[in-house]
């Protein structure tokens, strides 16, 4: 292995290559090009929009990507022609025609012909707004011809918050609006946080929709899209109504290499108890037993349902060896399951501090009452967020649990470091709606552990894929720094407990050897979360640039530790506003 693939490896796991990207501008309009996306269009230092793409979803909501051919680009005075031409592999050819123009305009052209009888839950052209985005002014442009004024979600919605969608017209900057329309077919807009990435998203095929729906062979699709920043007015304070000045950066964006400033304040509450998900197998290794000494997260997390065999007297080891307790959580298992269950732990000696039933009925929650009434009773969803905000009738539990993937949409190491920004909406929106029930999140992963959408696409563990159950830059050292980013946003959203990664299994935090059970090798994201575990008090932390750093400040021992990690493929230098004594700590997820 040369040296450019063992730094790969090192750093996300894989030598998979990732799309080039190139930078294009309309005007004051720049955008950046990989894999036949338009990503990150900005002027200055606002992002405008996040992105504009050709999407495909297969029957199990998975994102394939396409096959393309070289691009055809030319590049003008401020602006830009780009053909690109591909095929997805499930049988549809795809033709792209993206045109830039000095004034800040930008058209999509989409053209899909179906090459056989195929079943998808959407395709389309697929528009993102920034998160950046929250409480902006929008104008909506419905297919009717109404036109309904609003603002983006700053709470998260359960269901789309703009439907029969054609146009978008939204204040990016105070008294700076951009408009964007879309021809082709009926779309609405969702809030993304609801999955854990960090926009909003502008679609076609409505989830009122009936799917996954047949197109059948030689089915041409036709779609469209036209964005455009309009010129900034002057206000009739000076005079001169509707007077056209030109557009330009109202601010310059910070140099690549500007510092980073991390404010360290006062106590902020007790650091919320970290626990890490384990499997039934696990209690045949006895060499974990030692590693779980090591670690010292504060629970084990063992997800249980009829069937599953589980070596009850090798779980109360582990729990010994961690000095943890135990968090269950039981999926369909009637009265008489329960009761089995709850005997087979009686004869370990296994009494679970916390026990979680799927699905959450009253009738469900009041059996496992029954047979664990010392446990804290939990309930909501073993899936995203989106699913728990879509509980209707949740019985009366002592706390409510989803879990997150940072891949549900799609892979790109930049979009799996901004999806960490989506946290502290979804712990906000849930305390508004229900203020006096505390949350426990996770078993929490890059990789989606288990999708409520289909089956997820097969993975041998070397591949960046959208919703698969294995990442593997779960084990490398991007993974470490995102589990950093993660419990740090979590923790500052004010989360009751987090269980964060497996310990065994293809992204597991240990790998055991299978020709000698006593070597454990330790991958980058364990001397994260053994620095996390130990009890700690939490102090009030902000950066300066969330989007490049992130920052947890612990105090414990009588010493205050802050760790801090990059989230981006850039060197960060990082300026530490504190007259506290510090022992650092630092991961970095590029290098």
């Amino acid at each position: 292995m040369d040296a450019l693939s063992a730094q790969a490896q090192r750093l996300y796991g894989t030598t998979e290559a990732v799309a080039p990207v190139q930078h294009l501008r309309a005007g004051p309009l720049a955008l950046e090009l990989q894999h036949g996306r338009l990503k990150r269009l900005r002027c200055g230092a606002h992002e405008v929009w996040h992105g504009l793409a050709f999407v495909l979803r297969d029957p199990d909501w998975g994102t394939p990507e396409p096959e393309l051919e070289p691009a055809s680009l030319r590049l003008d005075s401020d602006g830009f022609t780009l053909e690109i031409r591909g095929r997805y592999a499930l049988g549809v050819a795809l033709r792209l025609h993206a045109r830039g123009s000095a004034d800040g305009t930008l058209w999509l052209q989409a053209e899909a012909e179906v090459l056989a009888d195929l079943a998808l839950n959407r395709i389309g052209l697929c528009l993102m707004h920034p998160l950046a985005a929250c409480g902006a002014r929008v104008e909506v442009r419905h297919v009717d011809g109404r036109t309904s004024a609003s603002t983006f979600p700053t709470s998260i919605p359960p269901w789309p918050p703009f439907t029969l969608v054609r146009g978008l017209r939204h204040e990016w900057a105070p008294g700076r609006w951009a408009d964007a329309e879309l021809q082709g077919d009926s779309f609405e807009t969702e809030d993304q946080r609801n999955n854990g990435d960090a926009s909003f998203k502008t679609y076609s095929r409505s989830n009122l929709a009936p799917r996954p729906y047949l197109l059948a062979k030689g089915t041409l699709l036709r779609q469209s899209a036209r964005l455009r920043l309009e010129p900034e007015r002057m206000p009739p304070s000076v005079g001169r109504d509707r007077v056209v000045v030109p557009i330009g950066p109202d601010q310059a964006p910070l140099p690549v290499d500007a510092p980073c400033t991390v404010t360290v304040g006062a106590p902020a509450g007790a650091m919320p108890p970290l626990g890490i998900e384990i499997h039934a197998g696990d209690a045949e290794l006895p060499a974990l037993l030692a590693v779980l000494g090591e670690l010292r997260p504060a629970h084990l997390h063992l997800a249980w349902r009829p069937g599953l065999a589980v070596r009850w007297e090798g779980i109360a080891a582990m729990l010994a060896a961690a000095q943890a307790r135990l968090r269950l959580d039981v999926a369909d298992a009637d009265a008489t399951a329960l009761a089995g269950l709850g005997q087979a732990l009686q004869r370990a000696g296994v009494a679970p501090a916390a026990v979680a039933v799927f699905p959450s009925t009253a009738q469900a929650v009041a059996a496992a009452r029954a047979v664990f009434p010392w446990a804290a009773m939990g309930g909501g969803t073993p899936h995203f967020f989106v699913q728990l905000s879509r509980h209707d009738g949740l019985p009366a539990v002592d706390f409510a649990s989803f879990t997150t993937a940072a891949v549900v949409h799609g892979a790109d190491d930049d979009e799996v470091m901004q999806g960490l920004a989506s946290i502290a909406g979804m712990v906000q929106s849930w305390r508004a709606r229900h203020p006096a029930l505390p949350l426990r999140v996770g078993p929490n992963g890059i990789a989606a552990r288990a999708s409520p959408l289909g089956a997820q696409p097969a993975s041998d563990g070397r591949r960046r894929l959208a919703l698969a159950t294995v990442d593997p830059r779960s084990r490398a050292q991007f993974g470490a720094a995102w589990a950093l980013g993660h419990v740090a946003a979590f923790a500052a959203a004010g989360v009751d407990a987090i269980s964060l990664f497996a310990l065994t299994g293809p992204a597991g935090l240990v790998t055991t050897d299978a020709t000698d059970a006593k070597t454990v090798l330790r991958h980058p994201a364990f001397a994260v979360l053994q620095a996390l575990c130990r009890p700690a008090e939490r102090l009030a932390c902000s950066v300066s640039q969330p989007g490049r750093v992130a920052a947890l400040a612990l105090r414990r021992d009588g010493r205050t530790q802050l760790l801090l990690a990059n989230l981006g493929p850039q060197p960060q230098r990082v300026q530490a506003d504190t007259a506290l004594l510090l022992a650092p700590f630092a991961v970095s997820a590029h290098g």
